[in-house]
C-alpha cells in the first residue's frame, strides 16, 4: 500500500514537472533603484463633448426633452433636405471649396415639435404648433401653442423624456412650468407624472391666475412608484388656447444636490475615475458646423429658461443647460481642475471648416479672455463680477486652455500663435494647449505651446504596436496630452479586446510620463438609444450606468498610479513585434509600495517569474487587483452590467523573486510593499 502511494505521487510530480516545463515561464527583472520617468499627478482626466446625447438626456438631469420648444429651430441660412441639414454654402479655408454635405451628413430630426405628443379623442378636437409670438425670453423665443376646440374629452401634451423618464419611488421632482392661457379659456391645466402604462405616480394643478399673461409656476412632486418608462403630462379641459413656454421636471436628488445639476449615478461614474481635470466643451462642437453654430459659453449662463441652446455636430440641439458654470462647479465638486477649450476663428474642418474674417480674430481672442476672467477673475472684473452674481464668489479651478480643436495648416498655426501670446500676457499662469490634428513633430516644432494635442484611434493591434510610440519622441520644447484616444474599429460597442490594447497604449504613455503628462479618453458618454460614435467608455440609458471594460482599464490606470517609473526587463528589446503583454513598472511614494500594471492580451495563461533588484526587503503580503473575460469579443451591457469588472484580492506570495501566472485576457494590478 505504501509503495504504490509512492508510485502515485512520484508520477503526479513527473506529469506536473513535464506541464510546467511545457509552459515556460518569462523571467521578468524589476529594478527598483533604476529610476525611469516620473508620472504627473495630471496623467489621467476625462473628455466630455455633448455627443450621443451625453449632457442632454445624460449627465444633465433634466428629464424633459425640447422643455423650451427650440429643438426643432435651425440656425439662420440651414435648411434640411429630407432629414438632412444643409450649412449655407461657406468655403473651407484650407481648400477655399464649399465642401459638400454628401461629404459629412448630419442627420436631423424633422418632426416639428420633437419629444412632444398631442393626446386628443380625434385630429379635430385640438391642434398645436410652435410659434415665436410673444416670448417670456427673447433668448429662447418659441412656444408651444394649444388649441383646444373640443374638450368633451381631456387634451393632453405628453413628453416621453430622453427615451424615457427614469423616476424612483418617493422621488421628489421639481416642476417648472412657463404657462399662458387666452381670455377665453376657462378650464384648467394639470401636470401628470405618469408610468408606461399611464398609471398617476404624482400630479398638480398648474396655476394660470394671470390670463394672457405669462404665469411661472413651480411645484415640487412626490412620486408614487418607480418607472424608467415614465412621461409627463401636460392636460387641458376647457376650450381656447394655451401657450407653454417652457417645462421642466427636475430631479431633487442630484450630484452634490447642485439645483440644475447633474444626474447623480453618471456623475458618480465619472468621479470615481478620480479625474485630475476636465476638457470641455469640445471637441468639434466647439468649432460648430459653421462658425455660427459653436459653442457660446456666455449663452449658457443664467436662467436655464433664458438658455437658446444650439444645433450640435452630432445632428441634434442642445439645450445649454449644462453649461458654463455647470461644468465649472462639477469640476470643483469632484477636485478636478478645469480646461477650457476655445474657438479660434475656425468652423470644425471636418464639417465646413469656414474663418472668420481677419478683422474679427480680435473677437474671438476677447471672448476667449472674457471666459477665463469669469472662472478666475476677481469681483472688480466684468466677468468675475458676473461669476459671483451668478453664485460663486470665489475662483473656479481653470488651469488649462485649449485653442481650437482638430485644426491644422498655416492659418491655425498662425491663429495659434496670437491666441497664445494674448493668453499668456494676461495670464501666465495658465497653460496653453495646441490642439493639431496631425501629429507631425516637423509641424509642432514651429509652435510656441505648453502642450500639444495629438487624438489616437486605432484598432486592438495599432494600440499594441504603439506601446513604444512615445519612447524615441524628442523633448525638450513641450509636453504632450493625448486628449482622444480609444480603440474603436473592428470591437462591436467596446470589448475587452479593445479595453486591453488601450490598457497597453496607457502603459506607454506612463513610461513616458517625461513627455506625456496628460490623458482622457474619448468620447466620455453615450446614451444607448442614441449612440452617434462607435465606441464609447460609459453606456447609460434612463435608470442603468454601464462601465465599459475600457472604463475599468481607466480606473485601475488611475488609481494606481504611481509617483515614477522603474526599469522592467520586459519593455526591453522587443520593440519591432507585435506583443500581446506588457508590464508598467513604478513606485507608489504614498504608500512605499511597487505598483506593478500587467496585461495579458492573448488567449493563453502567461506565467511569469518576477525578479525583484534593489530592494532590501518584500513584505510577503500584498494587493491584487485583476479585471479579466473568457474572451476578448465579450462586453459589458446594460443586463450584465458588471460581467468585467475589477476584482480585489490579497496575495501573500510576494517576495524578491516569485511566481506568478496572469490569466487570459487580463488587465492585473500588483501592489508589493517593498523596503
Amino acid at each position: 500500500m505504501r509503495k504504490s502511494l509512492i508510485n502515485v505521487v512520484v508520477i503526479s510530480l513527473g506529469i506536473f514537472l513535464c506541464s510546467w516545463d511545457n509552459q515556460a515561464q518569462e523571467k521578468i527583472v524589476v529594478n527598483v533603484q533604476k529610476r525611469g520617468a516620473t508620472v504627473s499627478p495630471s496623467m489621467y482626466g476625462i473628455f466630455f463633448e455633448e455627443i450621443n446625447h451625453a449632457g442632454d438626456g445624460g449627465l444633465y438631469a433634466e428629464l424633459v426633452q425640447n422643455r423650451s420648444f427650440e429643438d426643432g429651430q435651425l440656425p439662420e441660412g440651414y435648411s434640411l433636405r429630407g432629414n438632412v441639414i444643409v450649412p449655407p454654402p461657406v468655403k473651407n479655408h484650407l481648400t477655399g471649396k464649399v465642401n459638400q454635405i454628401e461629404d459629412r451628413k448630419m442627420r436631423w430630426n424633422p418632426e416639428p415639435v420633437r419629444g412632444w405628443s398631442l393626446q386628443a379623442k380625434d385630429p379635430d378636437a385640438a391642434g398645436i404648433k410652435v410659434t415665436g409670438e410673444r416670448p417670456y425670453f427673447g433668448t429662447a423665443p418659441n412656444s408651444l401653442e394649444i388649441t383646444v376646440h373640443d374638450a368633451s374629452q381631456e387634451v393632453a401634451v405628453v413628453n416621453g423624456g430622453f427615451w424615457g423618464m427614469g423616476i424612483e419611488a418617493g422621488g421628489k421632482y421639481h416642476l417648472r412650468t412657463i404657462v399662458r392661457v387666452s381670455a377665453d379659456y376657462k378650464g384648467t391645466v394639470q401636470a401628470r407624472l405618469l408610468s408606461e402604462n399611464g398609471n398617476v405616480l404624482a400630479s398638480c394643478p398648474i396655476e394660470t391666475a394671470r390670463p394672457e399673461e405669462w404665469n411661472d409656476f413651480r411645484k415640487t412632486l412626490t412620486a408614487k412608484g418607480k418607472d424608467a418608462k415614465a412621461k409627463l403630462a401636460i392636460v387641458f379641459n376647457g376650450t381656447g388656447k394655451v401657450w407653454l413656454d417652457y417645462v421642466s421636471l427636475f430631479p431633487d436628488n442630484t450630484f452634490k444636490g447642485r439645483k440644475n445639476g447633474l444626474r447623480k449615478d453618471i456623475a458618480r461614474m465619472i468621479a470615481g475615475l478620480k479625474p485630475s481635470f476636465v476638457r470641455w466643451p469640445g471637441g468639434t462642437i466647439v468649432g460648430g458646423i459653421t462658425l455660427d453654430t459653436r459653442m457660446d459659453w456666455k449663452k449658457m449662463l443664467g436662467d436655464p429658461a433664458s438658455r437658446p441652446g444650439e444645433i450640435v455636430t452630432w445632428g441634434y440641439r442642445c439645450s445649454y443647460g449644462l453649461g458654463y458654470y455647470e461644468m465649472l462647479q462639477f469640476c470643483e465638486d469632484i477636485g478636478a481642475d478645469f480646461m477650457y477649450v476655445c474657438n479660434v476663428g475656425l468652423g470644425d474642418q471636418y464639417r465646413m471648416g469656414n474663418a472668420c474674417p481677419e478683422d474679427s480674430v480680435r473677437f474671438y481672442i476677447d471672448d476667449c479672455l472674457n471666459a477665463i476672467e469669469y472662472a478666475i477673475g476677481d469681483k472688480s472684473t466684468v466677468w468675475g463680477a458676473r461669476r459671483v452674481a451668478d453664485g460663486h464668489s470665489e475662483p473656479f479651478p481653470l488651469k488649462y486652455v485649449e485653442v481650437g480643436n482638430e485644426h491644422w495648416g498655416e492659418e491655425y498655426i498662425r491663429r495659434f500663435a496670437v491666441f497664445h501670446d494674448a493668453i499668456k500676457e494676461r495670464y501666465p499662469q495658465l497653460q496653453i494647449i495646441y490642439n493639431a490634428q496631425e501629429f507631425k513633430a516637423d509641424t509642432t516644432e514651429q509652435v510656441k505651446t505648453d502642450l500639444t494635442d495629438p487624438h489616437f484611434y486605432e484598432t486592438v493591434q495599432g494600440f499594441y504596436r504603439k506601446n513604444n510610440f512615445f519612447d524615441r519622441h524628442p523633448r525638450g520644447k513641450y509636453n504632450i496630452y493625448v486628449g482622444e484616444y480609444a480603440c474603436n474599429s473592428g470591437v462591436g460597442s467596446g470589448n475587452m479586446a479593445a479595453a486591453l490594447s488601450e490598457a497597453a497604449f496607457i502603459d506607454g504613455m506612463e513610461r513616458n510620463g517625461d513627455l506625456v503628462t496628460m490623458t482622457s479618453f474619448a468620447p466620455l458618454l453615450e446614451n444607448v438609444n442614441d449612440r452617434r460614435w462607435p465606441v464609447n467608455l460609459i453606456r447609460f440609458n434612463s435608470e442603468k450606468v454601464i462601465g465599459r471594460s475600457s472604463y475599468y482599464v481607466q480606473q485601475m490606470a488611475s488609481l494606481n498610479r504611481p509617483a515614477y517609473n522603474v526599469w522592467n526587463s520586459l519593455n526591453e528589446g522587443k520593440s519591432d513585434t507585435l506583443r500581446l503583454q506588457f508590464m508598467a513598472s513604478g513606485i507608489d511614494e504614498s504608500t512605499g509600495e511597487l505598483v506593478l500594471k500587467f496585461v495579458n492580451g492573448s488567449g493563453d495563461t502567461f506565467p511569469t517569474v518576477i525578479q525583484l533588484d534593489g530592494t532590501t526587503e518584500v513584505q510577503k503580503e500584498g494587493k491584487i487587483i485583476s479585471l479579466a473575460a473568457t474572451s476578448g469579443k465579450e462586453e459589458n451591457t446594460p443586463d450584465e452590467p458588471r460581467k468585467i469588472y475589477p476584482q480585489e484580492s490579497r496575495f501573500d506570495g510576494f517576495g524578491k523573486t516569485f511566481s506568478y501566472e496572469f490569466i487570459p485576457y487580463s488587465y492585473t494590478v500588483l501592489r508589493i510593499k517593498i523596503m
